[in-house]
């Protein structure tokens, strides 16, 4: 009898379970909380887990050289000893799990059976072979020895013969044995059929580590994943779920639905994952997973596979110790408790401090705080800016600088369809102060955005101007709308309802909004903040559109303390070139922008564009000569530094004509 040692692939199949709550609607999307159909779906992912692993090809010849007589009632049986000559357990039962091997017949030639009603006729020769599959606990630490040896029992012209085969030995070496944690999302974004327009779907993650808790490695390690299949859908909804592409740790394998984990040595883990994606705003409202790992193999008396878990993923974050592997890990909620399954097999319970943090904003940073913690630790606090506020840069008072994975933002729909938005934090070794800094603000220099607007239609101010820019309390800043736009309401101390868009009185505001004497106007915020989304900052005057176009909305911060006005005498029928208007000794610097505005007297268009100058003796356009500066829409920018109206430098390129008598006040602030 030989036993040849061979390496088998052993197949698991998994089915991952979720099932998903949706909520539709009857006709329109903008409809009542009562209008909502609540919608489960259940949907499958079928994967396929396959390692090689140790298994044996036992193979027995017999061979009847007799001339004339058949060998009947055949029966082989093989026998299993340790090191010790002591009988092991074995099973051709893929369900009997007190075994330490589990064998069957892999192929006969030469007879029809080895159950004891086979028969081998006479000058022939039969050949069978067993597949061997050694269980876990044949060999967990080190390599162990055995024995298999059979016995063959058969009939001779009517004799019962038996025969012992000499024993063959094989080494068995330390298995491994895997653990699967995945990990997936409560919430996933897609449409929100509660608003009239359509939102994009936003990738989320299905997370998984393999832990091999055994002493052996397995090898070839792979996961491949079939399309999710929505199996139940009882109100047709039409929903779209796909994985988009794959991870490996924290490399990208080519959007491949395959996983392929090579080789994980005993006691380590590795984690990859699924970026997946859903056309409809959703919840899981419990998700599992089952597997099966065929008969033919062994069932469960062969099984490496321990368990298979699944957990709601909070965020993806790295424990960011200097022991650490520096690859993503996972932060999830098990019923109440928070943990934290880390690439590396390590799973820590974590402290919770959100009951205890605060947060408080003092112009553009905020402040998070709570007690000092050892450990690792997770907050969940109210995000005030309602997820407008930006963060690309939080600080620890120690002057460490968060991964941008261990500080993120959410949202979650209430059960009123309202949002609510939160700010999380995940770090280890907490000195328990952090201050956040938002991006994309633009409070220091001007910005111009473009908003189309629909004729006959109303928006109120925050619906205008542009988005994330932050303002800062007490500071002036000029905002201009270019575009066919009716004069504002609700101004003074009403404010603007956004659901109605018409005024409200008595509510308390947080800015004032005015024309200023050189009808320029000025937005001045009593607090800090962005407007969009903020309560701080809810318009208080509504724009009637005149037309369906697209205006520009600008926006300029303004220098008031280094601002100067002028005041100037002029005659009606007059032309006055701009540097008799602007103020006198005012020094400007060369290539800086200032906003020149006047209020007063009305004065006819600017002549002399491009390149032509103002003759100050003729009062008319000279051509052909340099200009040291340009002026485009209230926007002066010298080319050179110097007092406007003392040298050549500036001399006006353009004039303004009176229509009446009186006095004209200049207004010129640096941008």
């Amino acid at each position: 009898m030989n036993i040849l040692l061979k390496c088998r692939q052993k197949y698991y199949w998994y089915f991952i379970w979720i099932l998903f709550f949706f909520c539709s609607v009857t006709s329109s999307k903008l409809v009542f909380a009562q209008d909502a159909i609540c919608a489960e779906v259940k949907i499958v992912i079928e994967q396929k887990l396959s390692f090689e692993r140790q298994a044996f090809d036992a193979r027995m010849i017999i061979n009847n050289g007799l001339e004339d007589s058949i060998l009947k009632n055949i029966r082989i049986e093989l026998l299993f000893t340790d090191r010790n000559n002591q009988q092991v357990a074995t099973t051709q039962n893929a369900n009997d799990n007190d075994a330490k091997f589990f064998y069957r017949i892999n192929s006969l030639s030469g007879i029809n059976s080895i159950n004891g009603d086979g028969e081998i006729k006479a000058k022939t020769k039969a050949e069978a072979h067993w597949l061997i599959v050694p269980a876990y606990g044949a060999a967990q630490s080190d390599d162990t020895l055995y024995y298999i040896g059979a016995k063959v029992t058969y009939t001779l012209n009517g004799q019962e013969v038996s025969v012992e085969v000499p024993p063959d030995y094989v080494v068995i070496k330390p298995q491994p044995l895997l653990t699967l944690d995945y990990f997936i999302p409560s919430e996933v974004y897609g449409d929100d059929p509660f608003t009239p327009e359509i939102e994009p779907s936003i990738p989320f993650t299905l997370g998984v580590r393999v832990k091999n808790e055994g002493h052996g490695t397995s090898y070839k390690t792979v996961i491949d994943s079939a399309q999710p299949k929505i199996v139940e859908n009882k109100q047709n909804l039409l929903i779209d779920f796909n994985i988009l592409g794959s991870y490996m740790g924290d490399h990208a394998v080519n959007k491949s639905l395959l996983l392929d984990f090579g080789d994980i040595a005993g006691h380590s883990s590795k984690v990859g994952r699924w970026d997946m994606m859903t056309s409809l705003h959703g919840k899981f409202v419990e998700f599992d997973a089952t597997f099966t790992h065929a008969d033919t193999l062994g069932g469960s008396v062969t099984s490496l596979l321990k368990t298979v878990n699944t957990h709601t993923l909070i965020h993806n974050v790295k424990v960011d110790l200097p022991d650490r592997d520096n690859i993503t890990d996972f932060l999830a909620l098990d019923g109440d408790v928070i943990r934290v399954y880390e690439s590396e097999g390590f799973n820590t319970d974590l402290s919770d401090q959100s009951l205890n943090a605060t947060l408080t904003t003092v112009g553009k940073e905020t402040k998070l705080v709570f007690p000092k913690t050892e450990g690792q630790v997770y907050v969940k606090i109210a995000d005030p800016s309602f997820g407008n506020q930006k963060m690309n840069k939080v600080i620890r008072s120690d002057g460490k600088v968060l991964p941008a994975e261990n500080i993120w933002q959410s949202k979650i729909r209430n059960d009123d369809l309202s949002w609510s938005y939160y700010i999380h934090l995940f770090d280890t070794n907490s000195t328990g102060s952090y201050t956040l800094y938002e991006s994309d603000i633009n409070e220091t220099k001007a910005i111009v955005d473009t908003f189309l607007v629909t004729k006959g239609a109303k928006y109120s101010l925050n619906e205008l101007l542009p988005e994330n820019y932050y303002f800062e309390a007490n500071k002036s800043y000029m905002i201009e709308f270019i575009g066919n736009i009716a004069s504002r309401i609700c101004s003074g101390k009403n404010n603007f309802d956004e659901n109605s868009k018409k005024c409200k009185t008595d509510l308390n505001r947080n800015y004032t909004f005015e024309k200023d004497a050189f009808k320029t106007d000025i937005f001045i915020p009593s607090k800090s903040g962005i407007l969009h989304g903020d309560s701080h900052f809810t318009g208080n005057i509504y724009l009637l559109a005149k037309q369906t176009e697209t205006i520009k909305v600008i926006v300029v911060p303004l220098d008031m303390e280094n601002s100067l006005t002028n005041t100037a005498s002029i005659i009606k029928g007059f032309r006055y070139s701009l540097n008799e208007l602007l103020p006198k000794n005012y020094n400007f610097q060369a290539d800086k922008s200032y906003l020149v505005k006047f209020s007063g007297v009305a004065m006819t268009s600017r002549y002399c564009p491009g390149k032509a100058n103002f003759d100050l003796e003729s009062k008319v356009c000279k051509a052909e000569v340099s200009r040291d500066y340009s002026f485009k829409s209230d926007i002066f920018i010298p080319f050179k530094s110097g007092i406007l109206g003392k040298n050549n430098e500036f001399t006006g390129n353009f004039y303004m004509s009176a229509t009446k008598d009186g006095n004209i006040k200049v207004y010129v602030t640096p941008l």
